[in-house]
């Protein structure tokens, strides 16, 4: 039995793994349940994609 259900349609909720972070998603809905801090680990770990994937300067 899944922990969390979804608010906006019941539905049962997954664990997501994203850039090394866990939250849990609506597969039905794609709404996503963030505990406290996943948002800035998310947005950190987007930082650090697009920092890496940016052509150092010449």
């Amino acid at each position: 039995m899944p922990l969390l259900m979804c608010p906006n349609d019941n539905a049962p909720m997954t664990t997501v793994d994203r850039s090394g972070v866990q939250f849990d998603m609506c597969p039905t809905c794609r709404g996503v349940w963030l505990d406290r801090g996943e948002l800035e680990k998310l947005m950190q770990a987007a930082v650090d994609e697009s920092t890496a994937a940016r052509p150092a300067a010449a």
